[in-house]
């Protein structure tokens, strides 16, 4: 089976050479893939020099880079990783046994698994375990790392599977996409060390707000009822609330004086029908949508299985 790793690169100098050549010892028999994602430093020619064969993407975003690298890339198994050489590689092998012998389709390198200590910053920690447990909750994705840079995943998935995402919100969209085509899927322990030679893209409070962006951006596309209903439940039981009262006032008085408030909720009222029904249309668009992109896995899946 043809193994290949995938590695989105920007400004990497310093450590793409030695995640690739980590990734050459790891799975010897394995292709490294780098996309130059418009670096203005010497990650390229490092790549290069490190045996990696290197495309580029001059629009910036890791998600950009990825797209590049699916649309790209031919293989039957794709390890996904940073090329920062923050990752411990060495559980890849035994992770990719299970991988093929359980015929899964994803794999998250999960670095809250080993009791070693944390490289992260104390707030991108508890940022990432506080996304997890959203997107959890509300997508029922199945991981405990959802902003792993490092993942294995089948033909079958990256075949079937449309990138939406520009930037770090892959990691999010890649776990939610196998949850919502209920892909065979799992966690494997990894350690992670801190960054060397170069500095992180991930900019606290910018990407947090676009994951959060992103997050509600993803329910109007995947999960529409679980932001519909909940919205339309808002306007429904503002619009009662304001009824009630005009309604009191009524039996007490016989007149409705407070007309505009009438008018208000009324306006409320057909709101909150028009956000439900958006919501049940937006619905059933998804369900066809996934039912083509299953049609597309099934079609992958009678590929992949001549190699096993």
């Amino acid at each position: 089976m043809k193994t290949a790793f995938i590695i989105p690169a920007y400004n990497e100098e310093g450590a793409i050479g030695k995640t690739i050549d980590n990734a050459h010892m790891t799975i010897p028999n394995s292709e490294v893939f780098v996309c130059d994602n418009n670096s203005t430093d010497l990650t390229k020619d490092e790549a290069i020099k490190s045996g990696a064969k290197v495309i580029t993407e001059p629009k910036k975003g890791k998600g950009n880079a990825m797209r590049k690298l699916f649309n790209y890339v031919d293989a039957d198994i794709y390890i996904m990783v940073d090329g920062d050489n923050t990752y411990n590689l060495q559980y890849l092998t035994s992770a990719i046994e299970y991988f093929i012998q359980n015929d899964l389709d994803l794999m998250t390198g999960n670095r809250f698994a080993m009791k070693s200590k944390s490289y992260m910053r104390k707030g991108h920690e508890i940022g990432n375990k506080i996304f997890t447990k959203l997107l959890t909750y509300l997508c029922n994705v199945e991981t405990s790392d959802i902003f792993s840079g490092l993942r294995i995943m089948s033909r079958r998935f990256v075949d079937s599977f449309p990138i939406v995402s520009s930037e770090f919100e892959i990691e999010t969209e890649i776990s939610v996409f196998a949850s919502k085509m209920k892909f065979a899927s799992k966690d494997f322990p990894t350690e992670v060390k801190s960054r060397q030679n170069t500095k992180s893209k991930l900019n606290t409070y910018k990407d947090g707000f676009k994951i959060i962006y992103f997050i509600i951006h993803l329910l109007h596309r995947e999960f529409p009822m679980k932001l519909y209903l909940p919205l339309s439940l808002i306007q429904s039981s503002c619009s009662i609330i304001f009824l009630i009262g005009i309604y009191a006032e009524f039996l007490s008085t016989g007149l409705v004086e407070r007309f505009p408030t009438l008018i208000v909720s009324s306006l409320l009222l057909l709101s909150s029908l028009i956000t439900f029904s958006v919501g049940l249309i937006l619905k059933g668009l998804v369900n066809i949508k996934y039912e083509n992109r299953y049609i597309a896995y099934m079609s992958s899946n009678r590929i992949f299985n001549r190699y096993l």
